[in-house]
């Protein structure tokens, strides 16, 4: 330790040159089978150790791994024998009750974390499964993942574009089989109902629009200047939602009025008609509209059609 602090240079005498080289040795066969002379290379190359070593001091490196609960086999191979890490102590085993807390801890930050996160957070959680050979644990992500069917680059793209507000054209193949190209200004990635939807504002109907980013086939042109939005009509429809449950949440484009006892009223805005009504219709009994006037009669209509065509469906 003096030696350190005089000349903060680490050097052979302040090493345990025997351990370090076992460790080396470990590290070198974690990463692929190696022979005794591609060890002794790499050896002599390292900037502490700069020698090689015999066979008898290696057999003594490999017979204290296997003391240490290494299982180290010698195979041939066209380029001479190589030693091989069969397991070793030191490997992380994830239990399925391990497993099935993960699951828990996803499903429950599904709800409250930005796309951004939930997509790092299952990123880590796959290269866990990845490089502790677990298939149980990758398989338990696929079921619950909300990116499936979703092209990687492409969503680390738009997530990149989404944080810039870009605007941006994207080949678009729509639940009607039709595929047509979209320019849509980014405003957010999001989640609903368990599918990743791009949100923006549609340049050529100059209202706000979504699109399920599993059905977008690929990103066409990006435009690198800021685009100013020319006014768009918007709609505000103001309704009352009650029996919520606590993971409950808002949507960006939503604020409360005002807080009673047992419910809140919410103000929605959207140049979307189509995104209001959606929305009302998700919170089901939850949710009543006061006004405007009109959009409450449509959904009075809609709920009147739909409740006709399922007794019609009924007698049938």
């Amino acid at each position: 330790m003096k030696e350190f602090k005089k000349s903060n240079t680490v050097t052979y005498n302040l090493m345990s040159f025997t351990g370090f080289k076992s460790l080396m040795i470990f590290t070198l066969l974690l990463e692929s089978p190696k022979s005794y002379r591609e060890i002794c290379e790499f050896f002599k190359k390292h900037e502490y150790i700069n020698e090689e070593i015999s066979v008898d001091t290696f057999r003594v490196y490999i017979t204290s791994l296997k003391r240490a609960g290494c299982e180290i086999v010698r195979e041939s191979s066209d380029d001479g024998s190589k030693y091989r890490i069969v397991s070793h102590p030191f490997e992380l085993k994830i239990s399925e009750e391990q497993i099935k807390s993960i699951v828990k801890i996803y499903r429950i930050i599904l709800k409250t974390i930005d796309v951004k996160g939930l997509y790092a957070f299952e990123k880590f959680i796959r290269e866990l499964a990845h490089k502790t050979k677990n298939s149980e644990l990758l398989d338990a992500i696929n079921k619950v993942s909300v990116f499936k069917g979703i092209n990687q680059t492409l969503l680390e793209d738009l997530i990149s574009y989404a944080l810039g507000k870009k605007c941006i054209t994207f080949l678009y193949n729509s639940p009607r089989g039709k595929t047509s190209s979209i320019e849509l200004v980014i405003d957010k990635i999001g989640i609903s109902n368990g599918k990743v939807y791009l949100y923006g504002t549609n340049l050529k109907y100059l209202q706000y629009s979504y699109f399920l980013i599993s059905r977008i086939l690929e990103i066409q042109n990006v435009k690198a200047e800021h685009i100013e939005l020319p006014d768009v009509k918007t709609y505000k429809v103001k309704y009352i939602l009650k029996s919520l449950s606590p993971e409950f949440k808002l949507s960006d484009e939503e604020k409360i009025l005002e807080i009673n006892d047992d419910s809140i009223t919410v103000e929605m805005e959207s140049s979307n008609k189509f995104i209001l009504k959606q929305k009302v219709m998700e919170y089901g009994r939850h949710c009543t509209v006061l006004e405007p006037l009109e959009f409450r009669e449509e959904i009075i209509n809609t709920l009147k059609r739909m409740r006709e065509e399922y007794l019609n469906g009924k007698n049938k």
